[in-house]
């Protein structure tokens, strides 16, 4: 910064200036004014002589004895201090000096005279002494107003001039300081406004205020080219979080719309449109090698190269995604994503199938069996009685006819046995497929044989569904069943119960029971196999069958897994 022409040392100037002048007008104000205290003393003295030098003339006549005393203190007035002053003060004109120097010479004259006490030669020459006197007191009137003009004379000129010299310093500091100050605070403004085309500062002074511009318009360029950076850079973050935020989207949607959904090709066609579409591809193409689907999207070019990616795992590869890329290019990694979740659907999918058709052979597996165990049976039974009666019918003894009706008889009650099985098979069979929750399996079991009696039943379940499979629990509801319809044909009781749960040695078991005779013997009557058929699906569940009597009354048929 050059020192010269600095602004605040300029300013300075200017102030000290101001106050040195306004010092010595000052000054000069008070020297003048300290020079007239003295003038009204010196009119005063002046102003006495003239009535001493009467009473001279009058002690002349009647006190000749006072001449002395009254010469003394006319001599002492005449040089009284503040009439000696006047050779020694400042700006006192020649004609003053002489006046008084001659006043004294007068009086020099005078006195002579009155020393001689000639009386009258004092009183003729009193007249034009007076008259010098007064002549003297004029001059230092006149003296004492020519001050008091030259002093107010001098304070107007120095408050206009220092009026002058104010007026200019604020005019400097309004054009130099004010004005550029000014501009700075509206590029200022305007630079917080985000406006960094700012009004043009005057950066060629060579002062403070010079340097502060250069500084401030250097800072704003810096500031505009940072903000504009970001302004791009923010402008490309956004961009891309957009495009992230499409892409979670559209993997989320892809995520939905490959979970629980059977495959197919229209299927597969929609997801890949949006991945197409998400992702600003030129074409995109699925290749599955188990079935030979293959699914083109786009409009694929000779001068884009084909990227790919694999869909299923390194132990089970499914197919291959295909694409060429637009503009702006995806994240490969997006695709690799896709891959993923389409080779894990239609992984998914396949294992969803095969076990689909697993569970429906174990299905058909379980009614063949049932149906073998017990319609075929039956049916059995049912062509070895009509074979029976097909040859009684041949004979002609006497009673061929009451063995023909009985054979008829056993006929209708085994077919009406499995007529009944049949029915409790197909409500078996419907519970199982229908539901997988164990204690409303239970429910619909013992809800579907409260029309047979007026008893009252009760279910009480605390273990989980997912302890018996499908087959399971086919033998589970069975024994149930059968155990609850004993225990309504037989039992005579007012309450049966189901309980499945936990016992206390932490083994899971299956109790009916009632409060009814109990059961007098496990062994069957002939053509009854009840619970021959109930020890026997007992075994298939691994579990172990107990039928006992109650100690308080009733039986209790307890199944242990």
């Amino acid at each position: 910064m050059n020192v010269k022409k600095s602004v605040t040392t300029r300013i300075a100037r200017y102030l000290i200036t101001v106050i040195i002048f306004a010092g010595i007008m000052t000054t000069f104000a008070l020297g003048i004014m300290v020079s007239n205290r003295s003038d009204a003393e010196q009119i005063n003295v002046s102003g006495s002589l003239r009535y001493q030098s009467y009473r001279i003339l009058h002690n002349l006549r009647n006190h000749p004895d006072l001449l002395y005393q009254d010469l003394r203190e006319y001599r002492k007035s005449l040089h009284s201090l503040s009439l000696s002053q006047i050779d020694t003060q400042i700006l006192v004109p020649k004609e003053l000096k002489s006046a008084y120097h001659d006043l004294i010479a007068s009086w020099g004259e005078m006195e002579k005279i009155a020393l001689n006490r000639d009386i009258n030669a004092y009183d003729a020459n009193l007249a034009d002494y007076v008259s010098q006197v007064d002549r003297f007191v004029f001059a230092l009137q006149r003296f004492a107003e020519r001050k008091l003009i030259i002093t107010s004379v001098v304070i107007v000129a120095s408050m206009l001039l220092i009026i002058a010299l104010v007026a200019s310093i604020t005019a400097f500091v309004k054009k130099q300081v004010a004005a550029p100050l000014q501009q700075l605070t509206r590029a200022s403004v305007q630079v917080q406004m985000r406006n960094f085309q700012h009004v043009p500062l005057d950066v060629n002074r060579s002062d403070e205020l010079g340097n502060l511009a250069q500084a401030f318009t250097q800072m704003s360029s810096e500031l505009s080219k940072i903000y504009s950076n970001l302004e791009e850079r923010i402008a490309e973050k956004t961009q891309k979080l957009t495009q992230t935020n499409r892409t979670l989207s559209m993997l989320y949607h892809c995520s939905q719309a490959l979970s629980g959904t059977d495959m197919n090709s229209d299927h597969l066609r929609g997801v890949m449109k949006n991945v197409m579409l998400t992702e600003h591809l030129r074409a995109l193409e699925l290749v599955l090698i188990a079935d030979d689907t293959h699914i083109l999207l786009g409009e694929p070019s000779e001068n884009f190269n084909w990227q790919s990616v694999d869909v299923g795992d390194d132990n089970n590869r499914i197919g291959e995604l295909r694409w060429q890329t637009g503009l702006p290019c995806p994240d490969p990694r997006t695709l690799e994503n896709i891959g993923q979740m389409l080779g894990r659907s239609l992984y998914f999918s396949q294992t969803q199938r095969q076990q689909q058709q697993l569970l429906l052979m174990e299905e058909r597996s379980i009614i063949a069996r049932e149906l073998h165990d017990s319609l075929a049976q039956v049916l059995s039974y049912l062509q070895i009685q009509l074979t029976l009666l097909k040859h009684n019918l041949n004979k002609d003894a006497p009673d061929a006819k009451s063995k023909s009706l009985a054979i008829i008889g056993d006929f209708e009650q085994a077919l009406t046995g499995g007529y009944t099985q049949l029915r409790e098979l197909l409500s078996t069979f419907r519970l199982t497929v229908q539901e997988a929750n164990l204690k409303l399996a239970l429910e619909q079991v013992i809800d579907s044989l409260r029309n047979q009696t007026s008893i009252r039943m009760r279910v009480t379940c605390s273990l989980p569904s997912h302890v018996f499979n499908a087959q399971q629990l086919v033998h589970v509801l069975q024994i149930v069943r059968e155990a609850v319809l004993n225990a309504i044909k037989h039992s005579k009781a007012n309450l049966i119960e189901v309980i499945a749960h936990t016992n206390e040695d932490g083994e899971q078991e299956i109790i009916i029971r009632d409060d009814g005779v109990g059961i007098p013997s496990l062994d069957e009557p002939e053509g009854h196999y009840g619970l021959r058929i109930m020890e026997e699906r007992s075994r298939q569940l691994n579990a172990q069958l107990t039928i006992k009597n109650r100690p308080t009354g009733g039986t209790e048929v307890c199944i242990v897994l």
